[in-house]
């Protein structure tokens, strides 16, 4: 018989199977194996981003050509950045038609998100936008909507993400790195109590490729699926998920002939060509499946010390982008400016390339480039938008005052607020800008009271008149609002006590054998002893009345090499950062400076030390000067001293301790950090707390990486390595060291106090220190002015709630809010925005109606995300 003519009576047989399987219960004892052909579409992995989007075209065209010559063949299209490059290229062609009836008839499935981004390491809203593009797309351009997400090669995964997919309809998924070797299908339960079904893969995403292999036989394939479905039932009897394809894997056509080859063989168990929705139609009929909670780790948090130059602009385009669409909004509803909705979705687009989870890779410097520059295009576009809109608004607010320049503050976070503001200011003459003899005799700053506010001038400068780039501390800004301070001329300058009473133990230059003793600072919370010997910072709590860390310092591990994602080959020793200066920078009406110049294994490092009049923390500015050829991991180390403290530190979308990991996930592949190794790392966001209900420590930091240790929390700095990447240079083989020679700042800040984590409001410390107030000069008092000196423009009474995001509906003119509950308790409150009280409709994650009643207030449940829309009138004031 003809081999075509055989593959398509056995594509009968196939095709019928399935039309049988999609309505059989699956019991105890179900035999059947899904063999999902699909391709791990890596970008910027396997060669550059143009590179890996024109294979995706050929993968895509052969899975086409495939699925047209045999009905039962299908194939799995992961991510829609992908799919889009496809049909942006083809656009008008009969393969892309061809494509689109493929896909509307089942037997290609798209997936549902745009990306594959790193789970652990991305904002919230990141996972939020890459599901609302995806499932838009798939929905807009093919008619069908995506139902499994399946998550290629990520090394961890974030707990609340099963409550992401029920609320944006996604009901299964597939993990294929970390999971519990003993569940292969489980319930994965988000803290606030939406599940997913999730499809572990045990043996790996590239797991079923030995069907085509030409290096086994027919019996030797069959061999390894019986014992490797026999590994499997030891603790699992439904049907067997089994993907076949890898990184930029095209399809096989040799793949049906292979299963129907197989199927001849191994009766009673039977294998099928299949799609990821047509598996899960079967396994979300099993019985019995366990359900599990927890977060999974990432295995390869070595990235984000390895990639110092890569990682904080990612995160910092995110954070501007969120920001410049809570005030574009704002400005759409004033009437101010119109939503500038596609900009933002091509910035959003951009965002979650920078978070691709591939780097070093045959892409090699170019792809990692590309990633830096999408990074910086969306800092540099949105904090354009942003900065436009917050003037919109700053040059609306009137002054008390007949002389004065305003510096109008606003607060991006939902809540009120006291924290730093560093600001440039210029100020002008009525007619010549530079009759400003009124402001050169003396300046006072003053809220819109005329209370006046301390503030230092760090430095001034001008041509035509003069500029100051000052610092001062702003109380009691209001909710996702401004405050405004006014720069007015004075007869005399005022004066106001220093932030730190200070006991230096400075040497004299008359006894050069004198020994180092320790600086003391004390400030209205905090005393401070800095050694001037080892540079070790030691804090005593006044309020509390205890010391929260003690010797607080920075070392290196010295390495023999490793590579940029988990082997981390120690020498054993440990390098300490040698003091040779520390000096008291300043000490005025606002703050205090300490510098610290050190000597860390031949690198420099600088650390700068900062307290604040009104704010209690301690920022830490530490400044290394990387070189090449250096092998050791350099850390932040916060010891604490309470043997029962417990670890607490934010995720996306909430929290988890640090004790609350899947049971039994974790690395098991050879790319992986070790477990002991692992169990101790962690990807946080914004914030760590290690204390108890008695009180403790809160960590914000601008770096992601933390390891627990016994009394330590060390934050991960900088690690000097190779790269991943191999480099065959005039048949030389290269290694490329990682990260690039140049400056490094690492920003960190200490909190504490009496009660946990939730009294803390650590989180709010955290979020503060990503969000900083954001000041706006307005030197136009002559126009008429239509806002007054401080407005909230939303704000919730419930002080357990989080404003992730406020954006223009995508497809209306509504206004979003997400929200959501961070301390575990529920929540009710009403939302004040623009100062009404507005009835509020409940959508899911993807913006689409819920069919309850609008509500006057909003009800949330502990841990629970919730998104809102409101319908405010435009142009109101």
């Amino acid at each position: 018989m003809p081999t075509r003519w055989f593959l398509a009576g056995m594509g009968l047989m196939l095709m019928c199977g399935l039309a049988a399987a999609e309505d059989k219960p699956v019991a105890s004892g179900g035999s059947d194996v899904y063999v999902i052909p699909f391709s791990h579409l890596d970008l910027f992995w396997a060669g550059s981003r143009e590179e890996c989007l024109s294979r995706g075209n050929f993968i895509i065209s052969k899975a086409v050509q495939i699925a047209t010559e045999h009905p039962e063949f299908r194939f799995l299209l992961e991510d829609e950045v992908f799919v889009a490059a496809y049909v942006e290229s083809r656009r008008g062609s009969p393969e892309l038609d061809e494509l689109k009836r493929l896909v509307k008839a089942g037997r290609i499935e798209i997936g549902p998100k745009w990306a594959g981004i790193y789970q652990n390491l991305s904002r919230g809203e990141s996972h939020v936008r890459n599901q609302i593009y995806g499932k838009r797309y798939a929905r807009e351009v093919f008619g069908v909507n995506p139902q499994v997400a399946h998550l290629g090669d990520l090394p961890g995964y974030t707990s609340q993400f099963p409550q992401i997919l029920a609320k944006s309809d996604t009901p299964f998924m597939v993990q294929t790195r970390m999971g519990p070797p003993d569940r292969s299908l489980f319930r994965w339960r988000s803290p606030e109590g939406s599940t997913a079904l999730v499809w572990n893969a045990v043996k790996g995403y590239g797991w079923g490729t030995f069907l085509t292999s030409k290096n086994m036989s027919d019996e030797q394939k069959q061999q390894r699926i019986q014992k490797d479905v026999a590994d499997l039932r030891k603790n699992y009897q439904g049907p067997i998920f089994m993907n076949w394809g890898s990184d930029l894997f095209a399809p096989s056509e040799e793949l049906v002939g292979s299963v129907a080859t197989q199927n001849r063989r191994l009766a009673p168990l039977w294998i099928r060509l299949a799609t990821p929705e047509e598996f899960f139609r079967a396994a979300s009929k099993v019985e019995g499946t366990p359900e599990l909670s927890g977060e999974i780790p990432s295995s390869w948090a070595n990235i984000i010390s390895s990639m110092s130059h890569l990682w904080p602009p990612a995160m910092t385009a995110v954070d501007t982008l969120l920001i410049a669409e809570r005030f574009a909004a704002i400005n759409f509803v004033l009437g101010y400016a119109d939503y500038p909705q596609n900009d933002f979705e091509r910035l959003w687009k951009l965002s979650l390339q920078t978070m691709d989870h591939n780097n070093f890779g045959q892409g090699g410097n170019i792809g990692d480039v590309r990633k830096l520059e999408y990074a910086e295009e969306v800092i540099r576009h949105s904090g354009e938008i942003l900065r436009d809109m917050l003037r919109n608004i700053a040059e609306r607010v009137r002054s008390p005052f007949a002389r004065s320049t305003l510096i109008v503050v606003f607060n991006p976070l939902n809540w009120k607020r006291n924290d730093i503001v560093r600001t440039h200011v210029s100020v002008y003459g009525d007619v010549g800008p530079s009759d400003i003899g009124d402001y050169l005799k003396a300046m006072r700053l003053v809220d819109e009271a005329g209370v006046s506010v301390p503030f230092q001038v760090e430095q001034s400068y001008g041509t035509i008149s003069r500029a100051f780039e000052m610092v001062f501390v702003a109380r009691d800004v209001p909710s996702l609002g401004y405050k405004t301070y006014f720069l007015t001329p004075a007869e005399q300058a005022e004066s106001f006590p220093d932030v730190c009473a200070l006991k230096l133990d400075n040497p004299d230059p008359a006894k050069p054998k004198r020994i180092f003793g320790t600086d003391e600072l004390e400030s209205e919370y905090y005393r401070v002893t800095v050694d001037r010997a080892t540079g070790g910072i030691t804090v005593f709590d006044k309020q509390w009345g205890r010391t929260v860390v003690k010797d607080m310092e920075i070392v290196a591990t010295e390495m023999r090499g490793g590579d940029s994602l988990s082997k981390e080959p120690r020498s054993g020793r440990i390098l300490s950062n040698v003091a040779t200066q520390v000096e008291v920078e300043e000490n005025n009406p606002v703050r205090t400076v300490v510098r610290i110049v050190g000597d860390l294994g031949g690198v420099a490092v600088t650390q700068r030390l900062f307290l604040h009049r009104g704010v209690k923390r301690i920022d830490l500015e530490n400044t290394v000067d990387w070189k090449q050829n250096r092998f050791m991991k350099i850390e932040q180390l916060f010891p604490y001293d309470d043997p029962e403290a417990k670890i607490r530190y934010g995720i996306p979308f909430g929290s988890a301790e640090g004790s609350d990991i899947l049971p039994n996930s974790g690395p098991h592949a050879g790319d992986e950090v070790s477990r002991d190794e692992w169990k101790l790392w962690r990807q946080i966001q914004d914030w760590i707390f290690a204390g108890t209900a008695e009180g403790g420590i809160t960590i914000a930091a601008d770096r992601q990486l933390m390891i627990l240790g016994d009394g330590v929390i060390r934050a991960g700095m900088l690690r000097g390595t190779y790269s991943s990447l191999g480099v065959n240079r005039g048949g030389k083989s290269v290694l490329i060291q990682v990260p690039p020679a140049g400056t490094y700042v690492f920003r960190y800040s200490l909190s504490s106090g009496k009660g946990d984590w939730a009294a803390a409001k650590s989180y709010r410390v955290g979020m503060e220190f990503s969000s900083p107030l954001i000041p706006v000069t307005s030197a136009d008092g002559l126009s008429s002015k239509s806002l007054p000196p401080n407005r909230s423009f939303c704000s919730l009474e419930a002080d357990n709630l989080v404003v992730s995001a406020v954006k223009k509906a995508e497809r209306d003119g509504a206004i979003v809010l997400r929200i959501f509950e961070m301390e575990g308790s529920q929540a009710q409150t009403p939302v004040e925005f623009l100062g009404r009280t507005p009835a509020l409709s409940e959508v899911n994650l993807l913006e689409e109606e819920l069919n309850q009643k609008p509500q006057q207030a909003l009800r949330v449940n502990p841990y629970s995300i919730k998104t809102i829309k409101l319908s405010p009138d435009r142009n109101q004031q």
